[in-house]
């Protein structure tokens, strides 16, 4: 008897095809500073890690702005029943470089100051590996460490529209403030 014979009888265990296992390719890029579009920003919270996190995920495009691969820059927001920012936290520190200075009183910090606008990213290498051990050649991938500047967006360009609609009352105040 053959093996397919064996399957077809009763009582004989069938057999299963392999499950298809997947995983999103994602190029590895050279270190160093790329042009970006934030395609969108969120706030959510990630239970694995018992933490609430900020995720940008931006494209990250070549000289001709053409999309060369998508990465995501996650901004950890604390531990508590509610995402917190303080002064310490990076979080703190990408808002008010997005948003071209510091929230008002009023401002609460959303998330969107970052999508759809373009930026120049800086992209490296991860050091270490999930279990905190330092990653090999070739299990490193690309990460975006930070923003190092924001090319469309934030408070600057908004502000110069609203400073010049104001009239010539506080010609020298506005003067000083662009």
């Amino acid at each position: 008897m053959t093996a397919d014979r064996n399957d077809a009888r009763e009582g004989a265990p069938k057999r299963r095809p392999e499950p298809e296992v997947r995983w999103t390719y994602v190029p590895r890029l050279a270190p160093g500073d790329y042009p970006a579009y934030c395609r969108s920003a969120k706030i959510y919270q990630d239970r694995v890690f018992k933490r609430w996190v900020c995720a940008a995920q931006f494209d990250l495009l070549d000289e001709n702005l053409k999309k060369i691969a998508r990465l995501t820059w996650f901004l950890n927001l604390g531990s508590g029943d509610k995402p917190q920012v303080t002064r310490r936290r990076n979080y703190w520190a990408a808002w008010v470089k997005a948003n071209g200075g510091p929230p008002q009183r009023r401002d609460r910090m959303s998330p969107r100051i970052f999508a759809r606008r373009y930026a120049t990213v800086v992209v490296d290498d991860t050091t270490r590996d999930s279990r905190q051990e330092l990653a090999t050649k070739e299990l490193a991938y690309s990460v975006i460490r930070d923003v190092a500047r924001w090319d469309t967006g934030g408070r600057e360009q908004r502000g110069a529209v609203s400073l010049s609609t104001r009239g010539s009352a506080n010609s020298e105040f506005n003067r000083d403030l662009r």
